[in-house]
């Protein structure tokens, strides 16, 4: 029988312990792919890149819970990475300059996704979680007056479709006169209904991408035969562009018509509205800000006002639980869109607005700071209301 120092035995064994722990760590991982763990949390970040004709990859899934996206954008635009659920709700709207990147931790419960790349007519990626997620956040306020809030909302909201077919249909019928300047007297007064409940005609991005994107959006800009919808005729009527105005007109028509169908059969949860309200500010103030939006008829101001507008709804709706759940941000907010009010108002005229080629460089900077503060604002209700916040 060989006599074993007893040294050397627990020296040994501890080396074998060090070693199981290091073959252990480098096992088999089920974040390695990109799918989410057992746990319910991402092992490492789902890589997408934005290209010029949408998603890469087309296909993603995960485990449930927070799910971590390594976002890049190469498409040559300012590109949107927009997560929809199959509700419909928007989960996350996140604006990237051409060549930038981000990451962005995203609470997704198990079910199916949509992912936009850049714009609505993009190639979409589709996007699988499974296992039960996270809970819902619990609520704080009083279910039902926040039932009754959001009862208001989809009121006005069914109210806003109704006035935006009916006043499409003017300008529209204008366009197929030939009545140009009409068209163009009533161009800015279609945008407004469309403008203020934007955040809820984006739950639907195949009814947003006919009706309102922009040329940039597509690959030929102006001259590409996708380019449809509000700012197709947009061009048409200010800038003078080679299109056929009447076939715009008819699809537009038809559109709005498919967009309010769908509305009139959505249910609107709360965190809709709440989270809406931030988004629909935020993009304002990153995107519209520029003058981009309505680039042909200088009309920037008056959608400016129905974003303003629009989200001032919600939160009118939802001031009085917010008064009470936080009411430091009640009032935040109550000055706050008095600010970006008092701006906009420098502007106005006995008709409306001037246009936005009028409005100083200095102001257009005082509005993109005091709106980007207004969404800051506006992303803290849902949390206050223990509503789900977008990330």
């Amino acid at each position: 029988m060989v006599r074993r120092d007893n040294r050397s035995w627990v020296g040994a064994l501890a080396v074998a312990f060090a070693l199981m722990l290091i073959l252990g760590a480098c096992g088999d991982d089920s974040g390695s792919s990109g799918r989410g763990g057992a746990s319910g949390a991402s092992n490492a970040p789902l890589a997408l890149t934005m290209t010029e004709n949408g998603c890469d990859p087309t296909s993603l899934s995960a485990g449930a819970g927070d799910v971590q996206f390594a976002v890049t954008n190469e498409s040559g635009l300012k590109g949107e990475f927009e997560i929809i659920s199959s509700t419909p709700e928007i989960v996350i709207e996140e604006f990237l300059d051409d060549g930038a990147s981000g990451t962005f931790k995203v609470p997704l419960k198990a079910g199916q996704y949509q992912v936009i790349c850049g714009a609505p007519s993009n190639t979409r990626a589709d996007l699988v979680i499974s296992g039960e997620g996270e809970a819902a956040p619990g609520t704080s306020v009083n279910q039902a007056e926040l039932a009754a809030a959001v009862t208001s909302y989809q009121g006005f909201v069914l109210d806003q479709t109704e006035d935006l077919a009916t006043s499409t249909k003017s300008f529209t019928d204008a366009v197929r006169a030939g009545d140009t300047t009409k068209a163009k007297q009533l161009y800015a007064q279609v945008r407004i209904p469309w403008e203020q409940i934007e955040p809820v005609a984006e739950l639907f991005p195949d009814s947003d991408a006919v009706i309102d994107s922009r040329a940039d959006d597509f690959p030929k800009a102006e001259q590409d035969p996708s380019f449809t919808g509000f700012h197709a005729l947009e061009y048409g009527l200010f800038a003078g562009g080679s299109v056929d105005m009447p076939t715009l007109a008819d699809k537009l028509d038809s559109d709005i018509q498919a967009l309010i169908a769908n509305v009139k059969a959505l249910k609107i949860q709360p965190q809709v509205m709440t989270n809406g309200a931030a988004a629909l500010i935020e993009e304002a103030a990153q995107t519209k800000i520029t003058g981009e939006e309505e680039r042909y008829s200088g009309t920037d101001l008056v959608t400016l006002q129905a974003n303003v507008d629009g989200a001032n709804k919600v939160f009118t709706l939802v001031s009085p639980l917010l008064a009470t759940s936080n009411k430091q941000l009640n009032d935040d907010l109550t000055a706050q869109f008095a600010k970006v009010q008092a701006t906009l108002d420098s502007y106005k005229t006995s008709d409306g607005f001037e246009s936005y080629g009028e409005v100083s460089e200095a102001d257009r900077a005082k509005l993109k700071t005091s709106m980007a503060e207004l969404s800051e604002l506006l992303s803290q209700v849902s949390g206050s209301l223990g509503l789900q916040v977008n990330q």
